[in-house]
């Protein structure tokens, strides 16, 4: 069983982390949308996702998930479809330049990341990708989850 200290050091690195993921999703370029990064990500891994599944993926209310995907539709990149099943709720999903721009922002991040780490052996950035996983399967596994927001989990997983 883990130790007090060692979770106290956990997540003293886990809050030092928070900066280098807000550079790495942050749209380069003035003007990118709020959104950015993991919302491309999301719809682009998942498919499609109702705008309650992303407030639910990113733990934020359904009025900012909302603002996030209007700004993916204004630039092109998503649009939002009819759910057959309830006509009351939509779905977001990208359209295919949406698909480009996530894939392009995936290419810029990765090469970002790649230049921060270019004296990390492949061997140590797979355990701690093997680790971060292994994280993210506790954090899961400890939330409550109906049948939709499961779908949505996969979101958060990445390109």
């Amino acid at each position: 069983m883990i130790s007090r200290d060692s979770c106290g050091e956990l997540l003293l690195q886990l809050s030092s982390t928070d900066a280098m993921i807000r550079t790495l999703k942050r749209e380069p370029r003035p003007g990118g949308p709020r959104g950015g990064f993991a919302v491309l990500a999301a719809l682009h891994r998942c498919g499609e996702l109702r705008v309650g599944e992303l407030a639910e993926l990113f733990e934020i209310d359904v009025s900012v998930a909302s603002r996030h995907l209007a700004d993916l539709e204004e630039r092109g990149w998503a649009e939002r479809t009819p759910n057959p099943h309830d006509r009351r709720s939509w779905y977001a999903r990208l359209t295919p330049e949406g698909e480009h721009a996530a894939l392009e922002r995936f290419a810029r991040a990765r090469d970002l990341l790649g230049e921060l780490l270019a004296d990390w052996p492949d061997e140590d950035a797979a355990e701690l990708a093997r680790l971060l996983s292994r994280l993210r399967t506790s954090f899961d596994a400890r939330r409550v989850r109906t049948p939709d927001t499961s779908r949505a989990a996969a979101g958060a997983k990445g390109l």
